[in-house]
């Protein structure tokens, strides 16, 4: 079976702190993979908000939409153990770029996943693609 193979980049553009809820756990009494998907998209609000986007979905006036997200998960996360997420923004192409996690468990010491999601702008009206804002590409390359 061929495995997803993400390579987190050597620059963060943003991290943040994230305690385990109670409500992340599932079943098996660990995070759940629902929940790490939940987490990200927080981590996401957080990152755009620092950068001065926090009129989600709109950065530098224009949508954005995820277009698809890749995860790879190394090591279980429990109730209460401390999280940091670290952030970058990278591959930028003409409509779109990637958003990378590294969730890293503190508590533990240990990576707990790498995610990878792309971006791509888009017109909510039209259903259009849209080219990647200078202004905010500026802000990472």
């Amino acid at each position: 079976m061929a495995r997803t193979v993400i390579k987190f980049p050597e620059v963060i553009h943003f991290s943040t702190d994230y305690t385990v809820l109670i409500s992340d756990v599932n079943s098996a009494d660990h995070l759940g993979a629902d929940k790490t998907l939940a987490i990200m998209i927080e981590a996401q609000m957080r990152f755009l908000s620092h950068f001065g986007y926090a009129k989600a979905p709109l950065i530098e006036g224009v949508g954005y939409i995820m277009a698809d997200t890749e995860c790879v998960y190394k090591a279980e996360s429990k109730y209460g153990d401390e999280l940091l997420i670290d952030v970058a923004a990278c591959n930028f192409a003409n409509k779109s770029f990637e958003l990378n996690y590294r969730i890293s468990n503190k508590t533990k010491g240990l990576v707990a996943a790498y995610i990878k999601a792309g971006m791509v702008f888009f017109d909510y009206e039209t259903g259009a693609t849209q080219p990647v804002p200078e202004k905010f590409k500026k802000k990472f390359i």
